[in-house]
């Protein structure tokens, strides 16, 4: 009888450090999320982010890691939300992320045995709309003036003012034209 090939090793990205700050976070620091709704911008700087002047963040907005936040002034983050920054997440001035939208900055190389943590980043420009329940996939750019619709699914960057709908989310048709070129 042969033997089983011998398991990968897998090595966590995080230092111990790192891994104590963020029991850090995950415990401490959520309690303080909830009672204390008026310091959370605070609290996230406090834990190594930045965020810029008049945000405002929903009570349970989900947030993995802190310090891999880079938000702009007057962003809005809705209920439920989550924002999973294991590799950064960059957010434009005047941004809002809607209830349950879902950036996703943290997958796997699905072609390494060892299925190792990828921690791409995502970067959303200036006066953006994420719709409700819309997901952002890891490495995506959104230009500024960019619109989300509600439940659209980016897993590529568009430029700026693109208005994207669906699952993979493409631009949506502009008003008065054909749906396609057989259209009448």
């Amino acid at each position: 009888m042969s033997e089983a090939p011998a398991q990968p090793l897998r090595r966590s990205v995080w230092t111990k450090k790192q891994k104590l700050i963020r029991l850090v976070w995950d415990t401490i620091g959520k309690a303080f999320w909830v009672l204390l709704p008026g310091a959370r911008s605070s609290l996230i700087r406090l834990f190594g982010g930045t965020v810029g002047a008049g945000c405002s963040f929903a009570g349970n907005t989900q947030i993995t890691i802190p310090w891999n936040l880079d938000i702009g002034d007057n962003v809005r983050v809705g209920e439920l939300a989550k924002l999973y920054s294991l590799g950064m997440i960059t957010i434009g001035d005047g941004t809002v992320i809607d209830t349950r939208a879902h950036l996703c900055a943290g997958s796997h190389d699905f072609t390494d045995i060892r299925f190792p943590l990828t921690r791409p980043t995502i970067t959303i420009g200036a006066g953006c709309l994420i719709g409700i329940d819309a997901f952002i996939g890891p490495a995506v750019t959104l230009g500024d003036r960019c619109t989300v619709h509600p439940r659209a699914s980016v897993y590529a960057s568009f430029g700026d003012g693109a208005d994207l709908i669906g699952n993979p989310a493409k631009p949506a048709q502009p008003a008065g034209e054909p749906a396609n070129e057989h259209a009448a």
